[in-house]
């Protein structure tokens, strides 16, 4: 059974204060809230190899692309998500800027930035921002299984009675989503052995974990760490060959399973010309047979582009207009193919 009588150490007392190369070398000193989930194998962002790789060599991924904008509009949103939840549940949060560290699994740190105190029980506030297309956690009144890791881990370096998530994904208070997550030491317990053995086995040992996680969070993760040497050829133990062999056979799956696609899509085609043509042209049409109802159309789509040729126009008769605008890119597209001997 835990021990629960501890105080949380405070390692930083503000950590505002601190520069971004200071609160980078603090993060690799510990596991965080937000790296828990890594650990579990279970991160929709980044997996164990990548939270390793930060530990170990201190490598800390930059929030140079897309993903940047969605983090830093969580962070400038986050007081006003706080205010909705004062003014709805009528509490008093209160900020505290530290970072603190569990002192009987001193691997364990984390920073929470608002604390309240509900029904005599102190809860952590972990404020969050999504949209539509990311909402499918949050239905039914579920909590990401992420976040969950995230909050029991906080809980336990905290040692606080629960986590309340704040999720707003709207811009009107009515779309503000409120969860509450109380602790509980039989999860708390296997998250900390779990995290335990990431620490000891993987980065106290310097030796790298597997990848479990989904394949194109793996690709990524491996893209991430190495930089493509044009020109450079070396030669793989014969051992690889089983995977290039279970690749080529799932290819020539995907191809015939892909003709059967082209196939049926042809057959549909065909179901409905007759359909289309005696619509002659109008944008819905109504058919009823017995107790079924059936209504065929057209749905309009309007998209707005320049045809490459218009382009080619614009970088000769105006070419400080397309050099501020235009972007060219260098990526790598990986391959595998079979080639013949001799």
């Amino acid at each position: 059974m835990l021990n629960l009588n501890y105080e949380p150490e405070v390692v930083v007392e503000d950590i505002t204060a601190l520069t971004y190369e200071e609160w980078k070398r603090y993060r690799t000193q510990g596991i965080g809230g937000s790296d828990a989930a890594a650990v579990c194998g279970i991160s929709p962002w980044t997996t164990a190899r990548d939270l390793y790789e930060e530990k170990v060599h201190k490598k800390i991924t930059e929030e140079n692309d897309d993903g940047w904008v969605a983090k830093e509009i969580g962070r400038r949103l986050e007081e006003l998500v706080v205010q909705i939840f004062m003014k709805r549940t009528d509490t008093s949060p209160y900020a505290v800027r530290k970072m603190f560290r569990h002192p009987l699994f001193p691997f364990m740190i984390g920073n929470c930035d608002y604390f309240v105190m509900i029904d005599g029980k102190i809860f952590i506030i972990e404020c969050k921002t999504s949209f539509g297309y990311q909402m499918n956690g949050w239905e039914g009144g579920n909590i990401p299984p992420h976040y969950v890791i995230q909050g029991r881990h906080y809980m336990s370096v905290a040692n606080v009675d629960g986590v309340i998530f704040l999720c707003l994904h709207g811009n009107n208070e009515d779309s503000l989503i409120i969860r509450r997550l109380e602790r509980d030491l039989v999860q708390e317990e296997a998250l900390i052995k779990q995290e335990a053995y990431f620490w000891e086995t993987n980065v106290l040992s310097k030796r790298p974990p597997k990848y479990t996680e989904k394949a194109d969070l793996v690709l990524k993760s491996i893209q991430g760490r190495y930089d493509v040497q044009e020109g450079k050829q070396i030669i793989l133990p014969a051992s690889y060959a089983e995977n290039i062999s279970d690749y080529l056979k799932l290819k020539e799956q995907k191809s015939a399973l892909s003709l059967q696609i082209k196939q049926i899509e042809e057959q549909m085609k065909l179901a409905y010309a007759p359909v289309q043509e005696a619509m002659a042209g109008a944008e819905t049409a109504i058919i009823e047979t017995g107790d079924r109802r059936y209504q065929a159309g057209y749905t309009r789509k309007v998209s707005t582009s320049i045809y490459k040729d218009s382009l080619e126009a614009l970088q000769m008769m105006h070419p400080d207009i397309y050099k501020e605008y235009a972007r060219t890119n260098v990526s790598h597209s990986f391959y595998i193919k079979e080639k013949k001997a001799g």
